[in-house]
């Protein structure tokens, strides 16, 4: 195992030949310093490193150079339940609310249409003729995509609203 204060030791008085490499299992840093022990930079960062070892904390140096990868004091603990009581999955909605429209109440802008939350759309009961529920309720988003895309006036969207309710 190694020791802190030995690292940092070499690294002080022999980290110009990187003994303190060597010491460290960096063999391959090792030679770099020792290659370049001529040009003295090696020596400016053995010295460096030296304080750099000498402040380190001793479990920060193990879990480096000693491989003692151990948890903290507080291990992570991940909640994976779904939130306590009362939770209910939020109501879809048709069509997004888009920011900077402005709509008030009451106020009518000509080719804007306020959108009606899925939840509000008109419940359809089945009847002797024809579509099933969704069919019809299908068919009652698609003609209101259509108003909303000003494809369709107010008035050709009541016609139409009625005789798709009519054919029911």
């Amino acid at each position: 195992m190694k020791d802190k204060n030995v690292a940092a030791i070499l690294a002080l008085f022999m980290g110009g030949i990187g003994v303190h490499k060597f010491y460290l299992g960096q063999t391959g840093a090792g030679l770099i310093y020792l290659l370049f022990c001529w040009t003295f930079i090696p020596s400016i960062l053995g010295f460096i490193e030296f304080i750099i070892l000498a402040l380190m904390d001793k479990q920060e140096f193990d879990r480096r150079f000693n491989g003692s990868y151990t948890l903290g004091p507080s291990p992570v603990v991940v909640n994976m339940l779904p939130p306590a009581g009362g939770y209910q999955q939020p109501q879809p909605h048709a069509y997004p609310p888009q920011p900077g429209y402005g709509h008030h109440p009451g106020h009518h802008h000509p080719g804007h249409h306020p959108q009606q939350p899925y939840a509000q759309r008109p419940q359809v009961q089945p009847q002797q003729g024809g579509g099933s529920q969704e069919d019809v309720v299908a068919r009652l988003e698609k003609l209101n995509e259509l108003r909303i895309a000003g494809l369709l006036t107010d008035e050709e969207f009541a016609k139409q609203k009625e005789r798709i309710l009519q054919s029911v």
